[in-house]
């Protein structure tokens, strides 16, 4: 298959047979299949750009086969951003409830997973989503707010209370910050301006938030003060001994 992103999809009537679903499978396989294979288109070329004419040509079907289990191409696409929470959620669950793991792994696990998960997104189904379907954008801020905020939040006082985070750390106002920064930031108006990729943002906003901006004490001081105060303690501490 070809893609020509300024007139939408071009197929090499060659190639048709390499996606092609079994509809001879079971209901409920072949509708898996489907929703398979149209997450990967979303996510590679945005909501707009799949038609569902292109969509069941890409997958070998009449596109009367794909309507016996979508009414239409948004049912299609919430069922496939359904599918993407539920797996994320799962993961992230499994996480938090490994007590094996400190609060620093937790959290950095915790990011890694995110920003992979964003990492397969373009920023045109983004785009699509918050300005032409505002009810599924609403349902994922939804998700991020009440189901995976508090994992994060979750993470970060435990890690107070076991002595891993600054105990005069305001926790409340620091998980208030970052779901803030992530609510601004992470999202298709500030994305398209600013040409990032949302893992991309992700990852820069944690490393901000949570290793600063400063170079340690002594690597700030550089070069000969640095070497000068270490020389220092090294003859105060000879001079001891003596």
């Amino acid at each position: 298959m070809s893609l020509d992103l300024a007139s939408g999809f071009l197929y090499n009537k060659t190639m048709k047979t390499k996606n092609v679903l079994s509809v001879s499978s079971s209901g409920d396989q072949f509708r898996q299949r489907l929703v398979t294979q149209s997450r990967e288109l979303f996510f590679r070329y945005g909501f707009s750009r799949v038609s569902m004419d292109e969509l069941a040509e890409d997958l070998g079907i009449s596109k009367a086969t794909i309507y016996r289990y979508f009414p239409d191409k948004e049912s299609l696409l919430r069922e496939v951003l359904k599918e993407v929470r539920g797996a994320m959620l799962s993961q992230l669950e499994e996480l938090q409830s490994k007590a094996e793991l400190s609060c620093r792994e937790k959290l950095m696990n915790f990011f890694t997973s995110l920003g992979q998960t964003m990492s397969l997104i373009n920023r045109e189904l983004l785009k699509d989503i918050r300005f032409k379907l505002p009810d599924v954008w609403q349902e994922i801020e939804a998700f991020r707010r009440e189901k995976i905020f508090p994992i994060f939040c979750q993470m970060v006082l435990e890690g107070v209370k076991k002595g891993e985070i600054r105990s005069d750390l305001d926790a409340r106002l620091f998980l208030e910050i970052f779901y803030f920064l992530a609510q601004e930031f992470v999202n298709p108006d500030w994305l398209v301006k600013n040409d990032y990729a949302p893992s991309q943002l992700l990852d820069s906003i944690m490393r901000i938030l949570f290793f600063g901006i400063f170079l340690e004490k002594d690597k700030a001081a550089g070069g000969k003060n640095g070497r000068h105060e270490k020389n220092k303690k090294r003859k105060g501490h000879k001079d001891e001994k003596k």
